[in-house]
């Protein structure tokens, strides 16, 4: 079941078509171009940018979820705890 399907690489004959040899003028890159260039880079990125600028937080209003949060850790584990307490043993 070794057997190989394809061909040798030697075997194969490529016959690509002409090319040609003749060598097209490049354009240069005139003012108009660059300014263009500039103009729709300078569009981009202003079109990216953030909308409003995000409100920062007070140090009070910080310190009152940070105590929320503790207070309400506080009180799911004192529910956790009365439900274990209530559960009969195994």
């Amino acid at each position: 079941m070794n057997t190989m399907l394809s061909t040798h690489v030697d075997e194969q004959n490529y016959e690509h078509p002409p090319s040609r040899t003749e060598l097209t003028k490049s354009r240069h890159i005139t003012l108009a171009d660059r300014v263009a260039l500039h103009l729709g880079l300078a569009l981009i990125t202003w079109s990216r940018r953030p909308r409003t600028v995000a409100p920062q937080q007070s140090r009070d209003d910080l310190r009152a979820r940070r105590e929320y949060l503790l207070e309400r850790a506080e009180r799911e584990r004192q529910t956790e705890r009365a439900l274990r307490l209530g559960l009969p043993t195994r």
